[in-house]
């Protein structure tokens, strides 16, 4: 009787671990040595190569990171503590939420695109534009990617959610955003950045709050950001940061930015990405959370002599991915 070899999945590069798991080269590095993992292979010219289990790992490990877990309590663990922990709903959803939430999560998992469009219609109606990516979205998002982490769902089943969430956002939104209102804010993200729902959720809660958003798409080189601040007169630059994308990137293109648009515009970072930097760069309003972004506004409308914004209390991270 034959038996079939079970085929060999090629492993990763560093480059390619960085951009899957938001984990700098270095960092790996780092790990590697001091802990003992990652362990990745050596490919014929000796660069280092990763096995999917192990990004899978390191992703995971990454998560509970952002939720404040040591990365050297984190390494020390086995997979069944790993996922012990991973299993743990973050403290941000509320209790009240999750029965709403996890009819949500059923329509995901079931692919059942006409009742999930119902249910946002009836859902957005209800609650309305804030409400809705305050109750809803953003924390639906934060299980979905908690799902996937722990393959409860595939990653084509997590991009057909997101796509579908992309386009009806962009429906409403479509017939909604402002020719006109203040201040204006070119929404965008960093080269790198490919992740569009944290961008569209801000772009929703600034329409709600009578902001004017100059939409520039994602992954734009920051000489271009600069250009088109120029171009379209802005009064401050908005980027989102999910949690995949490298902290200490974020950090560095955020300075850099900053340093190269003139002074009068200015620089706004959130998403969830955001609460993995620890320190306040100067000249950058940082918002992990919504309530932030309130905060930017009020800020910029009272020293502009605009009427303040008059925001609800919204304290949920925005969390693309």
């Amino acid at each position: 009787m034959s038996t079939e070899a079970t085929p060999h999945i090629p492993g990763l590069s560093i480059a390619s671990v960085e951009r899957e798991t938001g984990l700098s080269k270095d960092t790996l590095r780092v790990w590697e040595r001091r802990y003992g993992f990652p362990t990745p292979e050596r490919d014929a010219n000796s660069e280092r190569l990763y096995a999917p289990d192990q990004v899978q790992r390191l992703t995971q490990i990454k998560r509970l990171m952002d939720r404040g877990h040591r990365p050297g309590k984190l390494l020390a663990l086995d997979d069944a503590a790993l996922v012990a922990l991973d299993a743990a709903r973050p403290s941000v959803l509320a209790a009240s939420n999750v029965p709403q939430l996890d009819s949500w999560m059923h329509l995901v998992k079931t692919h059942d695109s006409e009742a999930f469009q119902r249910q946002f219609y009836r859902e957005m109606a209800k609650r309305g534009l804030a409400g809705f990516v305050q109750d809803i979205v953003a924390p639906l998002i934060t299980l979905v990617g908690e799902a996937w982490s722990r393959n409860e769902l595939g990653i084509f089943e997590e991009h057909l959610f997101s796509q579908h969430l992309e386009k009806m956002f962009r429906t409403v939104l479509a017939n909604m955003s402002p020719q006109q209102g203040s201040p204006r804010v070119l929404l965008t993200t960093l080269s790198g950045e490919e992740h569009t729902m944290g961008l569209l959720m801000v772009e929703a809660l600034m329409v709600v709050e009578d902001v004017c958003p100059v939409l520039l798409g994602p992954q734009t080189p920051i000489e271009e950001i600069v250009r088109a601040a120029q171009l379209k007169q802005v009064d401050a630059v908005c980027l989102s940061f999910s949690s995949a994308y490298s902290p200490t990137l974020s950090a560095q293109g955020l300075r850099d930015l900053r340093q190269m648009l003139p002074a009068g515009i200015e620089l706004w970072a959130g998403g969830y990405g955001v609460k993995a930097i620890r320190k306040p760069i100067d000249g950058v309003c940082l918002m992990p959370e919504f309530k932030d972004l309130y905060d930017c506004l009020a800020k910029w409308r009272t020293e502009h002599g605009h009427e303040p914004v008059s925001a609800s209390v919204i304290s949920l991270p925005v969390t693309p991915k």
